[in-house]
């Protein structure tokens, strides 16, 4: 930790102290779904306070704990609160992000990652769910609303910087944009009908009344 705390991300980007570095949360992964039916292998956060220093120093040189960095630790504190109650799944998702974005193989000479793109690409996993769940997954109103959002959140971010403001304004365009998209839908079912039920007879039922009068 010494060797890279100055030049090797995301140590360089965690607080330090005398003894080592002081991160608020640890990224761990499961490794084992040994005797769990139905377990995923999937990503945890451990807060650094509930653990004694040695063992988050320990965690940490093991390779088995990856120290957050401030922005990271931005996006965990509003989802583990605020973000559960909109979406149960949506923390454990943007770990998965977060640990793609602190994947040696996507650092590039040991820089961090934009923090806007990490907060894009974080934001984005409740976005895709709220989409889907409307529309099903890659339909045209679906990809609006992907669209839609993406210019949306590249426009605000360079007025609102923090990650709970930008995901709790981003959930309310989705919602605006999923009810507009709603109710042109709506509104374009309504013509259709209207137009289908004053569509005159067709010749053959005309000939076919003008037949029965005849007979008569």
């Amino acid at each position: 930790m010494e060797e890279h705390k100055d030049s090797c991300y995301p140590y360089n980007g965690i607080p330090t102290t005398w003894q080592g570095h002081h991160p608020k949360w640890l990224l761990s992964m499961s490794r084992n779904k040994g005797g769990q039916v139905w377990r995923q292998l999937g990503y945890y956060v451990i807060r650094a306070s509930c653990l004694n220093h040695e063992n988050v120093q320990n965690l940490i040189i093991d390779g088995d704990g990856i120290p957050l960095p401030a922005d990271f630790a931005e996006v965990v504190d509003s989802l583990e609160t605020w973000g559960v109650t909109k979406h149960s799944c949506w923390l454990r998702k943007s770990l998965m992000v977060m640990h793609e974005h602190l994947k040696e193989d996507n650092m590039y000479g040991g820089v961090a990652p934009e923090k806007m793109r990490l907060f894009h690409d974080c934001i984005l996993q409740s976005i895709q769910r709220k989409a889907e769940m409307e529309f099903g997954r890659n339909s045209a109103d679906y990809n609006k609303v992907l669209q839609n959002w993406n210019t949306y959140f590249w426009v605000r971010c360079t007025e609102e910087y923090s990650f709970f403001y930008l995901a709790h304004d981003s959930l309310n365009c989705a919602e605006e944009m999923i009810e507009s998209i709603r109710a042109s839908n709506c509104a374009a079912t309504v013509q259709f009908t209207t137009v289908a039920d004053v569509v005159p007879d067709s010749r053959i039922s005309q000939f076919a009344a003008a037949g029965e009068r005849t007979h008569k």
